[in-house]
């Protein structure tokens, strides 16, 4: 599924999750748990990045945990400019120390997630 040109959703076998697992990109404190890695393949059309959102049940209901990530897609599309036509991979979650969902704002998530895609390391193309 195409989104606005720019976001594509990942579907079964789209990705690969690596092992051992990346670290996170921002520190214990922070709301959001964001991992990234290279997408195998970045040669392929379609290189553009990939989200990956997780909300587990113990999160919040489901209006909540729907919301969380309509607002982390919205977030992540407003700041993939600077990810164009790049291999990553990029996986959103509550972190641990996360207050409830609804208490999360479009603004809190929206910083964290600019915060982390700052510390991507840029591009070995030249």
């Amino acid at each position: 599924m195409i989104f606005k040109g720019r976001f594509r959703t990942v579907r079964q076998r789209d990705h690969a999750v690596p092992t051992p697992l990346p670290r996170p990109l921002l520190g214990h404190e922070s709301y959001l748990d964001i991992r990234a890695w290279r997408r195998a393949g970045g040669a392929q059309a379609d290189s553009g990045p990939l989200l990956l959102v997780t909300s587990p049940r113990k999160t919040g209901p489901a209006v909540r945990r729907n919301r969380f990530r309509r607002q982390v897609r919205m977030a992540f599309l407003s700041l993939s400019g600077r990810l164009a036509g790049q291999p990553w991979v990029v996986w959103v979650r509550p972190a641990r120390s996360a207050p409830p969902l609804d208490r999360l704002t479009f603004r809190d998530i929206e910083d964290q997630l600019g915060l982390a895609l700052r510390r991507l390391p840029p591009t070995d193309t030249p």
